[in-house]
């Protein structure tokens, strides 16, 4: 366990060195997490406001400030990549030196995502003040609310990256991981209730969704920071689904690292 912490700290220091190196590259990156929900929000508001009741699934125009502002910050703290990356990484012979290691290439891998997070919170968090200030989002959380999102949050990134790694292991037996990593991209959109509020889907699409992940790792810690699950019981019955989920993705990667490594052959270098 020392070698491990050790190692991840070297692997934390040296990850933010190249992420501050190439900041630009990085900026564009975290761009793309402000956009997409900015013009969500845009969208899904002005369908509200052309409503008699000027309410869509029971949001107003400041709910859905709120949730998208939400959104934003999740996405930022739960994104990860390993589902487009480690098929390149199988196909350049990058990962040999990587297995040759006494720890595991997925802290490597952690280090880098942790250490984008943190450089770019620098550009991401500006940006999340000024959307705040200007739509004005509605609030309606309560201190217990916000500390359980928070939590909510935490638990949310550690089961996106590592479901997205389990994800990633797809690429021992397929290389081009391109349209696998899209798919779970596109899916995650749908059913975590990023590309809309869960309440707006129809009734079969919302069932699937409470039974997928998804929804644990991205529209359940933004309701509960906005202040829409009002009841504690609900709230920690939700952070118990993501504990499951997180438990049953740890018991996918050793089983799947441990079958993917022994098939491992480079196709270069």
């Amino acid at each position: 366990m020392r070698v491990i912490a050790r190692s991840f700290l070297a692997f934390l220091r040296a990850a933010i060195g190249v992420m501050v190196q190439y900041r630009g590259e990085i900026f564009l990156w975290a761009v793309w997490g402000l956009i997409n929900p900015t013009v969500l929000y845009l969208m899904w508001s002005a369908a509200a406001e052309s409503n008699v009741d000027q309410t869509l699934a029971g949001f107003d125009r400041g709910q859905f400030a709120a949730y998208y502002l939400c959104i934003m910050i999740i996405g930022h703290f739960t994104t990860a990549w390993d589902a487009y990356e480690l098929g390149y990484f199988i196909r350049s012979g990058a990962l040999s030196p990587k297995l040759l290691r006494p720890i595991l290439p997925i802290w490597d891998s952690l280090a880098q995502n942790l250490a984008y997070k943190i450089v770019t919170l620098a550009f991401v968090a500006p940006a999340w003040a000024v959307f705040f200030f200007f739509v004005r989002p509605a609030f309606e959380a309560v201190p217990w609310q916000v500390l359980l999102g928070i939590v909510a949050v935490m638990m949310a990134g550690a089961l996106n990256y590592l479901l997205g790694y389990v994800v990633a292991l797809v690429a021992f037996w397929s290389p081009k991981l391109d349209a696998v990593g899209e798919t779970y991209f596109g899916i995650a959109m749908i059913f975590g209730g990023r590309f809309a509020p869960l309440a707006t889907m129809p009734p079969i699409l919302y069932d699937i969704a409470w039974v997928l992940p998804f929804r644990w790792m991205f529209a359940f810690p933004a309701e509960l920071l906005m202040g829409r699950i009002a009841s504690l019981e609900a709230a920690l019955s939700g952070i118990g689904i993501q504990f499951a989920w997180l438990a049953a993705a740890i018991i996918l990667f050793r089983i799947g690292w441990s079958a993917a490594v022994k098939r491992y052959t480079a196709v270069s270098g």
